[in-house]
């Protein structure tokens, strides 16, 4: 081979190697563009699966609370024996205690206030019309939230707060 030979080879090898590594800085680029363009659609999901996780669970622990005879405080035995309190309708509830709806998330998650290794805001919420009416707000940082409506039992939909 001669010395113009090599000097082309090597040229042409380099330029294969540059179109290369743009083509896969460009596919890269694209996939982190969408990746961030539907980042909130994957959280506001993924969280309404917590939800639906939440609201199961206080199913169930009423479910329990009916069949031992409506008890004031559950034994539940998962993978530890916990106590949970339960209101008079038999919904999860630590009435006037300190932190009411961080011992609730507990009590029923049994897990800490995080999801995606974001910190879960907690705002207890009361309503005073004709009766009182109070319910924990679970919220994330980037505007997802859910309510609990300890009076009812019931769990609301993921909502998006307007900012």
């Amino acid at each position: 081979m001669t010395k113009q030979a090599a000097i082309t080879k090597r040229e042409k090898s380099l330029s294969e190697n540059i179109i290369i590594i743009a083509g896969l800085g460009i596919m890269m680029a694209s996939f982190i563009f969408y990746f961030f363009k539907q980042e909130q659609q994957l959280t506001q999901t993924g969280f309404g699966y917590v939800a639906g996780n939440f609201s199961s669970r206080v199913m169930a622990i009423r479910a329990q609370w009916f069949m031992e005879n409506q008890p004031s405080m559950l034994k539940v035995n998962d993978e530890n024996a916990k106590l949970i309190s339960v209101n008079r309708q038999g919904w999860v509830d630590y009435q006037n205690a300190p932190q009411n709806c961080e011992k609730i998330w507990r009590a029923v998650m049994d897990s800490e206030l995080v999801f995606m290794k974001q910190p879960i805001v907690v705002i207890l919420l009361e309503k005073t019309l004709h009766q009182k009416d109070r319910s924990c707000r679970y919220g994330l940082p980037s505007g997802e939230y859910f309510d609990y409506h300890m009076n009812r039992g019931q769990v609301g939909k993921v909502k998006l707060r307007q900012l």
